[in-house]
C-alpha cells in the first residue's frame, strides 16, 4: 500500500509540475504575483487530489487519470488566455523560451493532450463492459 502511494502521488507530481510549472514562469516573467501563486496553488491542489483519487479509487486509475489531465488541460488554457497578450513580443531567454512565440506553441500540445486524455476516460470506461 505504502508503494501504490508512493506511486500515486509521484505521478501526479509529474503531472502538476508538468502542467504548470510554465505558469509559475510566465507569471514572474510578466511581474504579477496573482498568477504565479495561482499556479502555485493549482499545481499543490492537482499533486494532493489526484493523488488521493488514484489512491481511493485503484481500478479507475486511467479513468482518474486522463481526467486529471483534462483539468490541467482546461485550466491551462484559460491561464494561457490571461497571460498570452500580456507577454512581450520579443525578447525573453533563448533558453527558457519565454517569449509569446514559445508560449503559442503550447495551444497545440494541450489540443494533443486533451485528445488523449478523453481517450483514457473513454479506455477505462468502455474496457469494463
Amino acid at each position: 500500500m505504502v508503494v501504490q502511494r508512493a506511486v500515486a502521488y509521484g505521478s501526479m507530481a509529474g503531472v502538476a509540475l508538468g502542467g504548470f510549472t510554465w505558469v509559475v514562469v510566465a507569471g514572474r516573467l510578466i511581474h504579477d504575483p496573482i498568477v504565479t501563486i495561482a499556479g502555485y496553488m493549482t499545481g499543490l491542489a492537482v499533486w494532493l487530489v489526484g493523488g488521493t483519487l488514484v489512491v481511493r479509487y485503484p481500478a479507475r486509475r486511467m479513468a482518474v487519470v486522463g481526467t486529471v489531465i483534462l483539468f490541467v488541460v482546461l485550466v491551462d488554457w484559460g491561464f494561457l488566455a490571461i497571460v498570452l497578450p500580456l507577454l512581450p513580443e520579443q525578447g525573453g531567454s533563448i533558453y527558457f523560451g519565454t517569449s509569446r512565440s514559445a508560449y503559442t506553441l503550447l495551444q497545440p500540445t494541450l489540443l494533443i493532450l486533451g485528445a488523449v486524455a478523453t481517450g483514457l476516460v473513454l479506455w477505462d470506461l468502455f474496457r469494463r463492459r
